[in-house]
């Protein structure tokens, strides 16, 4: 499951090997949410480039009506669902982000754990893309795949997003990617991360900054 995310430094440095511009008017966040637009990359013509993309707005309909294009594709499942293959057949793209987050489940509540990379460096998270319905400017909708989540996870969530590794990048942007090869990303992208309890700032959407991310009480935890 991915509901928020971070990806508080846009520029090119993680991508220099797909574009060699940064993603234009992109500004930080620490707090990143369903129904806003953000950076993403995928092909144009025959290029890689920096699309805004809303995540999660109304996707085309099939022939069962309109439907909703929801924040999360299930990585498993997304070649069957119709709301989803074509997409994935045609319209895949990347999510930068350093980071996600995740709520742990107690007695006495829900606590937010931000999940990232030991480096702290920027991944791209695996995409799906569609039109979006209502006329919205840009008007493209994109969702995240996820997968089982890594051992180190499992006490937060069960899921987490699938990551695709630099090596993949292209195959995954490219429409003309081999059915074959796209099933071998798809069996990946879980791997080992760090965490830390935040604080409940990050539940509100209007907040976002970097206090966001600043470790909070006594049960701060470093998973391996």
């Amino acid at each position: 499951m991915c509901g928020r995310y971070s990806w508080k430094r846009p520029s090119k440095r993680a991508f220099t090997e797909l574009v060699e511009e940064a993603p234009r008017e992109a500004r930080p966040s620490y707090n990143r949410a369903p129904g806003q637009v953000h950076p993403t990359l995928s092909i144009t013509g025959r290029m890689v480039a920096w699309t805004p993309m809303w995540w999660a707005r109304p996707a085309n309909g099939d022939s069962s009506g309109n439907k909703l294009f929801p924040i999360n594709a299930r990585s498993e499942t997304v070649t069957d669902k119709p709301i989803f293959s074509e997409s994935f057949r045609h319209r895949r793209c990347l999510v930068p982000a350093d980071g996600f987050y995740e709520w742990e489940s107690s007695d006495d509540g829900k606590y937010p754990y931000f999940i990232h990379l030991p480096s702290g460096s920027t991944f791209a998270m695996a995409g799906i893309w569609q039109n979006a319905q209502d006329g919205h400017d840009p008007g493209l909708s994109f969702c995240i795949l996820t997968r089982s989540a890594h051992p180190s996870l499992l006490h937060l969530h069960h899921r987490m997003p699938l990551l695709v590794r630099e090596e993949d990048r292209q195959a995954w942007l490219d429409p003309s990617t081999p059915q074959a090869r796209l099933s071998l990303i798809l069996e990946g992208g879980r791997v080992a991360m760090d965490s830390y309890r935040v604080s409940k700032r990050v539940n509100a959407t209007r907040n976002d900054d970097p206090g966001l991310q600043d470790a909070s009480g006594e049960r701060q935890a470093t998973l391996f």
